[in-house]
């Protein structure tokens, strides 16, 4: 069982007390932020996996392979408490929440790191937390894990939306790789709340993301109404059963050109809108605003 684990990484000061957790920020914050700054990993304001590095069995000679790690670490910045005494799962939840409210991928484990991350806060969601939601945010994952312990499965898909979200960022992706791992966030979205919402529920994938919206009053992008509903499905199907995206083979064709919008930027803005609703705060005016914009919006949670 555990009451603390420390994470990263985050470049700035963070100290909060929400109900019976606290945060805390590692005493040396300035070092470390230094010591990733000056990473030859790092690329305008990314940090990404190192080259790996290869022994030969023979001569025992190192050399560099073509590709990176993929997986790394990063240095531990803060640290987060319970005062009850909870499973290691708990608080990696917590951490998994935290990162999304504040738009930077944080973690606990050693290698957490996939490929790449953002070094600034923000970089991932489309809000400014606002006032005191910071605490407020931390409340509600607590009360979300509390409403869903014995359903881990439910716990463990707001983890894998957010880190489908984080993915779909990384800046060396292709489109279609991006869209792919938005339509898993909103896929798993919509498991969430399949299985916490009562009534009927969309049967075909082109009505699941209007259903989602209407449900928490998320304003319903064109690409989703009635008309153009299987837009995203039209999409998906055949890229991930034919090796086909907007008509030719992966990555040779990009959709919205001579559009003028950005569908992959719509769809970050829907799931981080469905996910805030889904972990408690369905009733804020963020839920509500626009998904079409590129600017980013406060969030001030009740």
């Amino acid at each position: 069982m555990a009451y603390d684990l420390e994470f990263g990484f985050r470049p700035l000061a963070m100290d909060v007390i929400a109900g019976p957790i606290t945060i805390e920020t590692l005493d040396g914050l300035e070092d470390r932020v230094a010591e990733v700054e000056q990473s030859d990993q790092k690329y305008q304001d990314w940090i990404y996996s190192p080259r790996q590095k290869i022994k030969h069995l023979g001569t025992g000679e190192i050399y560099y392979a073509p590709y990176a790690a993929r997986v790394f670490g990063l240095p531990n910045t803060h640290i987060i408490r319970h005062i009850e005494d909870v499973g290691l799962g708990h608080l990696q939840f917590h951490i998994w929440s935290l990162g999304f409210f504040t738009g930077q991928r944080l973690s606990a484990t050693e290698a957490g790191f996939l490929d790449a991350t953002p070094l600034k806060p923000g970089k991932l969601n489309d809000f400014e937390l606002l006032g005191d939601s910071l605490p407020k945010a931390v409340q509600l994952a607590e009360a979300y894990w509390l409403d869903n312990m014995h359903d881990r499965k439910q716990l463990a898909r707001f983890e894998a939306a957010i880190h489908a979200l984080f993915l779909a960022q990384n800046p060396r992706l292709l489109q279609f790789e991006a869209f792919m791992f938005l339509y898993t966030a909103l896929d798993a979205c919509f498991k969430m709340m399949k299985e916490s919402l009562s009534g009927p529920h969309p049967r075909t994938h082109g009505e699941r993301t209007i259903w989602m919206c209407e449900q928490y009053g998320v304003p319903v992008p064109e690409w989703a109404e009635p008309d153009g509903g299987t837009e995203i499905a039209d999409l998906r199907n055949p890229a991930i059963h034919e090796g086909l995206y907007v008509g030719e083979p992966l990555g040779f064709a990009v959709e919205g050109q001579g559009a003028n919008r950005n569908l992959n930027l719509q769809m970050q803005a829907v799931v981080c809108r469905l996910l805030v609703a889904i972990v408690g705060g369905a009733e804020t005016d963020y839920v509500k605003s626009d998904v079409t914009s590129r600017q980013r919006h406060g969030l001030r949670l009740p």
